[in-house]
């Protein structure tokens, strides 16, 4: 898994005017190991149904799990499906920053997502094959917070069979969890999901959602019926170029036009079913982890002959060793694209350069020219859909304007961040920043 540096609140006690205070202070010696207090289950499950913020009510979940489970650390996990990974929701113990967990059999939170099982590990540095023989467990996150675990349990948060999410308990040296205890830990996750389906449900008609969805599959086919008539009409238009018969005639002008509008009509219409499938949040490709330097090198060897005729120096400086990412694959070539085609589109004079550097837990990804720059008061609107630059505009240089906003929903997407810095007339640099993957 991987440390990012976006930070959780460090662990502190839940807000008295959240529920019952009662509830979640309760002496842990008056009750027995492994019975969860009722009314604490039906004041956090009230709580959840109610117009309480979520992540308060997940936090106040976690607190219930180490006070009356007596664990040391729990965690509350959220799928996140456009990235098939667990983010935390809270963490009460000794983790401060965001965890991010493959959906996948190599870590045990993990394998309790992708497979829907809950289980107990009495010693997770020990022989886990008992449980799956692809299962080990993921030390990165002790040896970063000085902690040793030892026994774990794990729970999935599920909705008519759908896994939403994970319950995680762990102790390093308090008593070992017994069956018991995953009882009750099992009991709390069938809370979590039940109160995430309603919330998301809730969320989705709140926020029209689910419509912008719908709209976004409604482009994608409407736009993809355009594809084979555009491509269609392109041909005849090449065919009629060869066409002995109009040599020497005003007609073959005309066609040499047809060609040049329907290929951009073409690129036009590539943009566009692109976006749609960003939009909807439906990967590209695999989400996988990939070398940024074999990537890069790729996209930039694709623009050099484009550069060179244009005059331009392009440079492309990357570090030795590989540097690793976790993202959609195919998103990744196509924010290249976009950034490195742009930079070199662009530019008249001058060079284009491609930077690629680790900066503590960050692969960062520089973008420059020496182009025309972008007018401050279009800075702003510059990721909006459609939306070109006043000066862009007028260069009468082609573009959709609609790649820098799908290019900065996919680095968004994976926990990165879409940075732009430019002047006009003085050209721009465009950052992207991606967790490193450990």
């Amino acid at each position: 898994m991987t440390p990012r540096e976006s930070e959780c609140d460090p662990p502190r006690d839940p807000p008295a005017a959240v529920g019952s205070a009662e509830a979640l202070t309760r002496d842990k010696r008056e009750r027995p190991r492994g019975a969860i207090d009722q009314h604490a289950l039906f004041d956090l499950y009230d709580r959840m149904l109610g117009d309480i913020e979520m992540p308060n009510v997940l936090r106040d979940v976690a607190t219930v799990v180490c006070q009356d489970l007596h664990a040391e650390r729990a965690s509350v996990y959220l799928i996140n499906e456009s990235t098939n990974e667990l983010e935390s929701a809270a963490v009460i113990g000794n983790v401060v920053r965001k965890i991010h967990v493959p959906v996948n059999a190599q870590s045990l939170a993990g394998f309790c997502a992708f497979t829907g099982r809950a289980f107990l590990v009495s010693d997770a540095y020990g022989d886990l094959s008992g449980i799956d023989p692809r299962l080990s467990f993921n030390s990165v996150w002790d040896i970063l917070n000085n902690f040793r675990t030892r026994d774990v349990m794990c729970a999935p948060a599920t909705f008519k069979e759908k896994v939403v999410g994970v319950v995680q308990a762990i102790n390093s040296n308090a008593k070992p969890f017994d069956e018991d205890d995953l009882a009750s830990l099992q009991t709390v996750s069938r809370l979590i999901g039940y109160a995430l389906y309603h919330a998301r449900l809730y969320d989705d008609l709140a926020t029209m959602k689910q419509l912008e969805k719908e709209k976004a599959q409604f482009m994608r086919i409407m736009v993809h019926e355009l594809k084979a008539p555009v491509a269609g009409a392109k041909m005849m238009a090449d065919a009629l170029q060869y066409n002995k018969a109009l040599e020497g005639s005003p007609a073959l002008d005309v066609t040499r036009k047809i060609s040049v509008r329907m290929a951009r009509m073409g690129e036009l219409i590539k943009d566009l079913l692109e976006l749609a499938r960003i939009k909807s949040g439906d990967p590209l490709g695999e989400v996988t982890v990939i070398d940024l330097i074999q990537t890069i090198k790729s996209e930039c060897a694709q623009y050099r002959e484009q550069a060179e005729h244009k005059g331009l120096k392009m440079t492309v400086d990357l570090p030795s060793d590989a540097t690793l990412v976790r993202v959609d694959s195919q998103g990744a070539r196509l924010v290249l694209s976009n950034l490195i085609s742009n930079a070199v589109k662009y530019t008249q004079a001058g060079a284009v350069g491609v930077k690629l550097m680790k900066a503590a837990q960050w692969a960062v990804l520089e973008v420059s020219d020496t182009g025309m720059g972008i007018p401050e008061k279009d800075i702003p609107r510059l990721f909006t859909e459609f939306f070109r630059a006043s000066n862009a505009r007028n260069s009468n240089i082609d573009g959709s304007g609609v790649g820098l906003a799908g290019a900065k929903n996919l680095v968004e997407r994976f926990g990165g961040e879409f940075i732009l810095q430019s002047r006009e007339n003085e050209g721009s640099t465009f950052i992207v920043r991606l967790p490193l993957h450990a």
